[in-house]
């Protein structure tokens, strides 16, 4: 059986594991995982994606990205690519570096996004390598905490820091509690979280002004519709063509107001992955 493709598209916020073959330690040298990190900040220098979260391991690395036009196979692709020829040289051996193929989760809220990014940084502590994620030294926790200078953008921390409060000292407050929370994630059960679990992901915090309730998803749907008799065939689930417009246009609207994939496609009897077809080729309002 072939393999599954990748839902890719313009402004598609992911979070990306790779690990070592059969799990064994790769960047198990200092300077190995500093070339790892050069070939993401080349990436992303070189505008194929936004970088929110990074950490690097002894035998795995984790990322929370934002593609552009580039999709995420060609960038992960040349990053894997470029350090498995530089592993492979300084150890005088050939082969696979890596176990597969990477693994990525298609991020669709900002709730999401928090979660994924208090995972990656609280990774070292889970695996008994420091007491909390300021004290390891290969994640982008301390770009947060703004101890860390001189990485020309690499990691683009104001948008989530914009997240948690409009105020950069406070935002900086509740990013420091995000991540002294302890609320015992021990796997990838990160991956099974789309959409969100209830009772796992950070609330977005109240703003002076109370955001104003998001639109029932049959109010937006009629509203992108060019008729009763449209809105009646693409609610019954209908594949005609003629309706993909209609779909998109709804599809765009319920997402900028907060709604899931899942949530958006259980409304009109299509999957997530369809939702994101109808959203290929536009940009992803949710992170823009």
């Amino acid at each position: 059986m072939g393999r599954k493709p990748r839902i890719e598209f313009e402004g598609a916020v992911y979070h990306v594991t790779q690990r070592g073959s059969n799990r064994e330690p790769v960047f198990i040298l200092p300077e190995y995982k500093a070339y790892l990190l050069e070939q993401l900040q080349h990436a992303a220098a070189l505008g194929g994606m936004d970088v929110f979260a990074y950490v690097i391991m002894d035998n795995h690395f984790h990322l929370a990205v934002r593609t552009h036009k580039k999709p995420l196979s060609s960038i992960m692709h040349r990053v894997n690519s470029r350090f498995c020829r530089y592993y492979n040289r300084q150890r005088g051996r050939t082969g696979p570096v890596y176990d597969g193929r990477y693994k990525a989760a298609l991020i669709d809220n900002d709730n999401y996004l928090l979660a994924v990014v208090r995972y990656i940084h609280l990774n070292p502590v889970r695996a008994g390598l420091c007491e909390s994620a300021a004290g390891y030294e290969w994640s982008s926790d301390a770009c947060y905490r703004q101890v860390r200078s001189g990485d020309g953008g690499f990691v683009r921390t104001e948008f989530l820091l914009n997240i948690l409060d409009e105020n950069p000292k406070r935002a900086l407050e509740k990013y420091v509690t995000l991540m002294e929370q302890d609320r015992g994630e021990n796997s990838e059960d990160l991956y099974l979280l789309n959409p969100p679990a209830p009772g796992l992901l950070v609330s977005r915090p109240d703003s002076k002004k109370a955001s104003p309730p998001k639109k029932p998803l049959d109010e937006i749907l009629m509203a992108s519709c060019g008729s009763a008799q449209e809105y009646a065939q693409i609610k019954s689930g209908s594949r005609r063509r003629t309706l993909v417009p209609g779909k998109a246009r709804y599809a765009r609207e319920a997402l900028a107001q907060g709604y899931t994939l899942q949530e958006i496609g259980e409304n009109i009897r299509i999957s997530a992955a369809a939702v994101c077809k109808l959203l290929s080729g536009a940009r992803h309002l949710t992170y823009y």
